[in-house]
């Protein structure tokens, strides 16, 4: 009874969250990738693979990037308007201009979103389902209880006679 309860709470809740899952996405993606590009080696290799992977540029659109702390550091010899894995064919100093050809326009949140949307529907299918079949192999165990107690009654009776 407690799987059943937590597979249905696992359905409902992917499809309750979904619209806040949105919101924490935009929230933190924005703020991981302005304040943490090129100063943490782990979120600038995740945030590169990101942008290869959903083939996207920044959180809202490319148009971010001149807000970074990485950008915005004009001490360093960055000619970018964004990093180099927000090209379509990625290297070294390719995103030395914003161009449709040369830069990905979608930003990332939008991409990720769906990506997790797809992936909530599935998941909330997945436990509604589970909880459907249980909910059937309750009603059989309980005819098929049933049942045995007829043939139960019926075998006692009919040795008597």
């Amino acid at each position: 009874m407690l799987i059943f309860l937590l597979e249905a709470g696992t359905g409902t809740l992917a499809t309750l969250y979904e619209s806040a899952v949105k919101e924490e996405i935009s929230r933190n993606l924005n703020y991981t990738m302005m304040t943490a590009y090129k100063r943490d080696a782990v979120k600038t290799q995740a945030i590169d693979s990101l942008h290869k992977m959903f083939r996207c540029c920044g959180a809202g659109s490319f148009e971010d990037w001149p807000y970074s702390v990485w950008l915005a550091n004009k001490t360093s010899n960055i000619h970018n308007v964004a990093p180099d894995s927000c090209c379509i064919t990625t290297s070294p100093g390719c995103a030395i201009r914003a161009h449709p050809s040369n830069i990905y326009y979608v930003g990332c949140v939008e991409s990720l979103q769906d990506f997790i949307r797809e992936h909530l529907i599935i998941l909330g299918a997945v436990g509604i389902g589970l909880c459907s079949l249980q909910i059937f192999g309750i009603i059989f165990a309980c005819c098929l209880v049933r049942k045995l107690k007829k043939w139960h009654e019926y075998q006692r009776t009919s040795f008597w006679r």
